[in-house]
């Protein structure tokens, strides 16, 4: 017998040590402005998730089958290992800066699935994705962000998408080279084209609306040349965080959603300002 789900809820993938790391410190940040939220981590091994990650997580699940090398190509499980009904999936390598009540709300309201098509830089301007432009162009792409994305469980449109997820994502090289021509085809897995080339087979006629949820994607900014050319965008910006888990980047504060992506930018004083910040909150 199925068991019964819980109405709504965050899931969050890791497997890695730093991504354990990584997944705290966001579900900390969740549960900061959203105190009622309930925080899903979904593992290979639960055994190995260290006893200091575990106190803010209201789950831990394991991969129900088996794993792959490469996170989020794993994301197709998520369907079958969620404790909820309706899930916004966060990549681990994200911190919320704001309150998702009104968009939890929206999201249940309007969608099966959904997934954004725009983002922000960390001075937040609209970011201008080369890539994406090309895959639209070359190959009529419906092009979107993978790193945050809303679904309902127990809808066909879910579940068709996550069964075609998990085909092409246990096959991801043998998926770009059928999609792709060669001079397009990344070295490494890239979970934006497979979302993209999945919402273009799936969702064709169900093109994301803007500006339900903004984020600001850091490695996009940095990848498309909006900062330079650098190897890490925290090779060339600044951050701060405060006691109250205040972060900014430069002088920008963050208020949204941050997908931050380099292991580097979570320092210690990042990881306890929003450690600590939780604390004091649910004190309160």
């Amino acid at each position: 017998m199925e068991t019964v789900k819980e109405h709504r809820g965050y899931v969050i993938l890791a497997m890695e040590s730093f991504e354990f790391e990584q997944a705290t410190a966001l579900a900390y940040s969740i549960k900061i402005l959203n105190q009622d939220a309930s925080v899903t981590l979904v593992t290979n091994f639960t055994d190995r998730v260290p006893e200091h990650c575990r106190e803010i997580f209201d789950h831990l699940i394991k991969l129900p089958y088996g794993f792959s090398d490469g996170t989020r190509t794993n994301d197709w499980q998520l369907y079958w290992a969620t404790p909820y009904t309706h899930n916004i999936v966060i990549d681990c390598a994200s911190l919320v800066k704001e309150n998702h009540d009104s968009i939890w709300e929206y999201l249940e309201d309007h969608y099966d699935i959904y997934f954004f098509d725009n983002c922000f830089n960390f001075r937040g301007a609209p970011l201008i994705n080369k890539n994406f432009e090309i895959l639209k162009t070359e190959y009529k792409l419906n092009t979107v962000y993978s790193h945050m994305f809303y679904f309902k469980h127990d809808t066909d449109l879910s579940l068709a998408f996550f069964k075609l997820a998990d085909a092409f994502m246990q096959n991801w090289r043998d998926t770009f080279a059928h999609y792709l021509s060669k001079a397009h085809i990344p070295d490494l897995y890239n979970s934006d084209l497979m979302y993209s080339i999945l919402n273009t087979i799936v969702l064709y006629d169900n093109a994301p609306a803007h500006n339900i949820i903004n984020t600001i994607n850091m490695p996009a900014t940095l990848v498309h040349g909006n900062i330079g050319r650098w190897n890490k965008w925290t090779d060339r910006l600044n951050t701060w965080s405060s006691n109250n888990a205040k972060v900014k980047i430069q002088n920008y504060a963050v208020a949204t959603n941050l997908y931050y992506g380099e292991q580097e930018f979570l320092t210690e004083d990042i990881f306890n300002g929003h450690k600590n910040t939780y604390r004091a909150t649910a004190k309160r």
